[in-house]
């Protein structure tokens, strides 16, 4: 059976209309093209999304609004959702029960102390198979051991039943603010470490292949000092027990020309899986 998965940072600014933060000069954009601004970015967004392959598992990072029931109604698909919020920062998971049955457990937890860095984990169960879908927003480099870390215990201690089933499917998306594309790819994938065991997480592209084909961060205005869409960062990881086909920024999201992506500051990442 194959599914797909979308992950997608839909900017909190951009939803309040509010010139703040990183997409500051995204929102100033958005403000000058549209009379209702950023609003009317992320309704476009939305319509992007309605004219994607039917998705069956999203995970939305920087929730800041009910955004979630707008992309229920455009993608049937989808008839669930959870939010997993830490102070100010929100991030969120939309899934078809059909594919993975109900939720057995689930917990949200900040990934570094002193920082609003939310990570949402879902158990679920399909007719006694068992996925864990894991929705993060990241920190910077600088403080990713410590996030990995918190991720590896709150696994242990939350999720002992998931992680000890040798058949266990794991799907983590979201942003990992991963800039010099250091960690995800097939030759350096996330490694999980709990009870003396690893699990591996990646997608199927190389470094190399990602640095090129998976640059979804960030739009900005010429002249920035930050450089338009040039980073990687988010992703969509699978263990072994699934297989992914193909990832990929959807085309509808990749059309040339600065003012004709005034979506998120972000771009979507797409995945094909295979799971039985």
């Amino acid at each position: 059976m194959y599914i797909n998965v979308l992950s997608y940072n839909i900017s909190w600014a951009t939803q309040i209309n509010l010139e703040e933060g990183s997409e500051k000069d995204f929102v100033e954009q958005c403000k000058k093209t549209y009379k209702s601004g950023g609003k009317t970015c992320i309704k476009k967004a939305i319509g992007n999304i309605k004219k994607l392959d039917p998705l069956d598992l999203v995970g939305l990072q920087e929730v800041n609004s009910d955004i979630e029931t707008h992309i229920m109604k455009v993608q049937p698909n989808l008839k669930e959702y959870k939010k997993g919020q830490i102070g100010l920062s929100c991030v969120s998971i939309l899934w078809n029960p059909t594919i993975f049955g109900k939720i057995i457990t689930s917990h949200t937890f900040n990934l570094v102390n002193g920082n609003d860095r939310p990570c949402l984990v879902i158990g679920f169960d399909k007719d006694n198979v068992q996925y864990l879908v894991i929705n993060v927003h990241m920190p910077w480099f600088n403080k990713r051991d410590e996030a990995i870390k918190t991720l590896e215990t709150n696994l242990k201690s939350k999720f002992k039943n998931y992680i000890n089933n040798k058949n266990i499917k794991i799907i983590m998306l979201g942003d990992f603010n991963d800039s010099e594309t250091l960690l995800g790819s097939i030759d350096n994938p996330l490694i999980l470490k709990y009870n003396n065991k690893t699990t591996k997480l990646s997608h199927k592209k190389t470094k190399k292949q990602a640095k090129k084909t998976l640059k979804s961060c960030c739009w900005h205005k010429p002249k920035h000092q930050y450089k338009y869409f040039s980073d990687t960062g988010d992703y969509i990881l699978v263990n072994k027990n699934i297989k992914q086909k193909k990832i990929f920024i959807p085309p509808i999201f990749r059309i040339s020309g600065r003012l004709n992506r005034l979506f998120s500051d972000h771009k979507p990442i797409m995945s094909r899986l295979k799971i039985v």
